[in-house]
Parts: structure tokens; sequence; C-alpha cells
């Protein structure tokens, strides 16, 4: 009987997380909605806001 993980660690026998395109989509769709609004920008103050829109981590210091 073969048990299915869906962790993260690759594996040659499925696809799992692709990171790059979880990157790519995220920050197309803040530029496409940016882009239909009126604003011109975007301030985050929010650590997890900016994760998700850029990927990037500032430390500990912030988070919940």
């Amino acid at each position: 009987m073969k048990l299915r993980s869906y962790g993260t660690m690759a594996v040659d026998w499925e696809q799992r997380v692709d990171y790059e395109r979880l990157r790519t989509e995220r920050l197309a769709r803040i530029k496409k909605m940016l882009k239909e609004s009126e604003i011109g920008s975007l301030l985050c103050f929010d650590m997890v806001n900016i994760r998700y829109i850029t990927n990037t981590t500032i430390g500990d210091v912030g988070r919940r």
C-alpha cells in the first residue's frame, strides 16, 4: 500500500508546492489590483501582508 504525503519535500512522482508560481501570481495579482484602482501605490505595515506580496521576511520582531 502506498501512502501519499503532501509535504514540501521534493519527490519524483508528484508535483508539490510551486513556490515560484506562488510568488509570481501573488505579485501579478497585487499589480493588477493597483492598476485597476485609483491609488498609485501600496504601503504595507503588517508583516503578514509584506510576506504575502513580496515573499520577504523582515525577521520576527513584528510578528504577532
